[in-house]
């Protein structure tokens, strides 16, 4: 297990490589290499390779080395120009090249010999076809992000179409598994920087909404992933916000969706229910341009959603015997038979039969049921109605690039992200309140140095916030008893707020030194998750013939007959009518000092972990058609643990008790000599933390050495 000293000594390090170095993390970035040589095929020394952003009109330059070499690294994606000079030789011109995000690019070039005043111009399409590492994905452009039909205009969801991942549909845990990693260890960045849900880790999502019309390009690596990349088994995606160029450019849009298009459900046509109506309107717009030409840029984009759709809502209701006091069942020969208030009344050992009260509610709260499909068809039924659930969401989204220098061998960015939304949920039944109000505010930030320190030497400093920020409104305001089998009357939802800031600080140092390109770095997260819940505030009860031993076996004698397969209908029916409360659930909660907090009081928690990450990993380009990569990462993970020191743990570790106990067994000697299992405060005297220490040497995920022919 690792100290907090030895944490520190950890993240001092990490301190001192930032100075240092600059941080740089190996996302949202490209490269471009290759080799330059002459119509025979020998290799040209000492040539001057430039590339020039067609946008921007930020510039890099190279030298080759003996061998022809060149490269550039942790290049912005983009459309660029490359140039190529050497003595002796016409310059080569490259007007247009794609370097896209996390897609290393090799361009090996040819010069033809001539006076160095003539120039051969090259036209080129984009380079896709990744040929210098054997990572496996897919890069996509601005055009196809926004000309791709997505469901709710979510770009992330094209991680699915993606070879190698499962996609089983909504509420499948396995959705979203990528090449046997699991669904909640996919890795998402925006602009470098982390925008995973920290809470609840589902796959295709990120807590900050990224709009088709923001997203430069977009990039998922699904397989062999370098050292640089990955904190997890499953696919990186890397997304890139768009900057603005020399030239303005902007857009205006509307998505609509309506009624007219969509189809009504087959069982609210078998219900007589009319087709919900649909009603979506997505619109907004964006600019970008220069605010001083070749230094300072904008982007800003804003997106709005509008929905005034409805639901179609079932629940479980009394049917139209059970709400005249008349139970239903079928004897062991299948016959339907009743039996109604009197005989009820002489079933009861109190000679009370039917609670007045329940009735009452059965007739007057509970609406009489149209669809049969749902419930047993004897004393439960099923309601189904269309309710309004509207939506509304706001985004915004800012990002700032400037150069400090006139060389752009120092450039800054920042991009903001901001989020209003709000939704209402559907009620219990018509003409009732909407059980909730959902409302969320996720905003974010990331900043970021790029240095040029050396031609050959590149470093960048990220800094990053991502905060996830979710209410949602409840109905209940007091304990509540309910009828088991039955649908609750009203709305019994509680309320919760959950805040989960995540700072992100990443940090890559490029070198390339002849045939290697060498990267280090690092990386640290800090996560506090925020939790205000009323969902264990609150006490209930409940109509329950399976609790307690006999309630039961006295409203069901033999001589009914009931036929084993409607037991479960008949009990919950006869239990609901007759008002018999026999389960009473209790949640009782305390402060850390052990008092008990009162009925009705929100519960806080507040959760917080760290992770700490280091790499370094080389490129080796022995030839031009073979390349080994070889990494290595560590990562630290402390265990998470409540802030606020409310969290327990067992005075020793569970596992130890239990060998203690079996070798005692294995002696013929009493397991009482193991002593007790006690819970204890996790930072009391004795108290330990609930989870060891998670920590591992790895190769980059899926591979650590891996050479490819050309």
């Amino acid at each position: 297990m690792h100290s907090r000293s030895e944490i520190r000594r950890a993240l001092f390090a990490v301190v001192v490589l930032a100075l240092a170095t600059g941080l740089v993390y190996g996302q949202a970035f490209t490269s471009l290499s290759g080799t330059v040589g002459d119509a025979t095929g020998a290799m040209v020394p000492s040539a001057a390779v430039a590339i020039s952003n067609v946008q921007t009109g930020a510039q890099r330059e190279a030298t080759t080395d003996n061998a022809g070499r060149y490269s550039f690294a942790q290049v912005l994606p983009g459309t660029y120009k490359v140039t190529a000079k050497a003595q002796g030789f016409s310059e080569f011109v490259l007007n247009t090249v794609e370097l896209l995000v996390n897609s290393p690019a090799t361009i090996n070039i040819t010069l033809q010999v001539g006076a160095v005043t003539q120039s051969v111009q090259v036209e080129a399409a984009a380079v896709r076809l990744n040929t210098t590492d054997a990572s496996l994905g897919n890069a996509i452009g601005t055009t196809a992000i926004v000309e791709l039909p997505f469901f709710a205009r979510n770009v992330t969801g094209l991680l699915q179409y993606q070879p190698g991942v499962t996609s089983f549909g909504a509420g499948d845990d396995r959705d979203g598994a990528v090449n046997g990693g699991k669904s909640d260890q996919a890795n998402v960045t925006l602009d470098g920087v982390d925008v995973n849900d920290q809470n609840g880790r589902a796959a295709f999502t990120s807590v900050l909404r990224v709009t088709l019309d923001s997203v430069r390009e977009f990039r998922t690596t699904t397989s062999n992933g370098g050292a640089d990349s990955g904190r997890g088994s499953g696919a990186d995606v890397a997304l890139v916000t768009k900057q603005g160029t020399n030239s303005y450019h902007g857009s205006l849009y509307e998505y609509h969706r309506n009624t007219v298009t969509a189809a009504n459900g087959f069982f609210n046509n078998r219900a007589k229910v009319p087709r919900a109506p649909l009603l979506i309107n997505v619109f907004g717009a964006s600019v970008g341009g220069p605010i001083r030409k070749n230094k300072a840029f904008f982007f800003l984009n804003y997106e709005g959603r509008r929905d005034a759709s409805s639901s179609s809502v079932t629940r479980t209701v009394p049917t139209d015997t059970l709400r005249q006091g008349i139970v239903q069942f079928r004897d062991s020969k299948n016959v339907l038979k009743q039996i109604g208030p009197a005989e009820i009344k002489a079933l009861d050992p109190l000679g009370i039969g039917v609670n007045q009260a329940v009735l009452k509610i059965f007739q007057n709260d509970y609406p009489r049921g149209n669809d049969n499909s749902i419930g047993d068809g004897m004393n439960t039924t099923g309601f189904r109605f269309n309710a309004p659930t509207p939506l509304h969401q706001n985004t915004y989204i800012a990002r700032l690039d400037y150069t400090l220098d006139n060389a752009g061998k120092h450039q800054l960015f920042w991009r903001g992200n901001l989020q209003n939304d709000g939704s209402i949920t559907s009620p219990q039944f018509p003409g009732q309140q909407p059980n909730s109000v959902g409302l969320a505010n996720n905003k974010g930030f990331a900043a970021g140095y790029t240095a040029l320190l050396r031609p050959n030497l590149i470093s960048t400093l990220r800094w990053g916030l991502t905060r996830l920020g979710t209410e949602s409104t409840g109905v209940r305001t007091s304990s509540f008893t309910y009828f088991r089998g039955f649908s609750d009357p009203y709305g019994t939802s509680t309320g919760s707020v959950r805040i989960v800031p995540v700072h992100n600080v990443t940090e890559d140092l490029a070198w390339v030194h002849g045939a290697h390109d060498i990267r280090f770095g690092g990386l640290l997260r800090f996560v506090n998750n925020g939790l205000s819940s009323y969902a264990r505030a609150y006490n209930s009860a409940v109509t329950n013939a399976s609790f307690l031993a006999g309630s039961g076996a006295d409203i069901t004698p033999a001589s009914l007959d009931v036929n084993r397969n409607d037991t479960t209908s008949y009990t919950y029916a006869m239990t609901a009518l007759m008002g018999l409360i026999t389960q009473g659930n209790g949640n009782y909660n305390y402060d850390i000092n052990g008092n008990t907090l009162s009925t009705g009081t929100p519960v806080g928690r507040h959760w917080k972990n760290e992770e700490y990450e280091f790499y370094a990993q080389d490129t080796w380009k022995i030839r031009r058609n073979l390349t080994i990569t070889a990494g290595l990462r560590y990562a630290l993970e402390p265990p998470v643990h409540e802030a606020n020191g409310i969290q327990t743990s067992s005075n020793k570790p569970f596992a130890d008790w239990l060998d203690q106990r079996g070798a005692l067994a294995d002696q013929g000697r009493s397991q009482a000599e193991a002593g007790d299992l006690q819970a204890i405060l996790a930072n009391s005297p004795g108290g330990r933390p609930l989870y060891p220490y998670h920590k591992n040497w790895s190769p980059p995920p899926g591979h650590c050495l891996h050479a490819e022919r050309r």
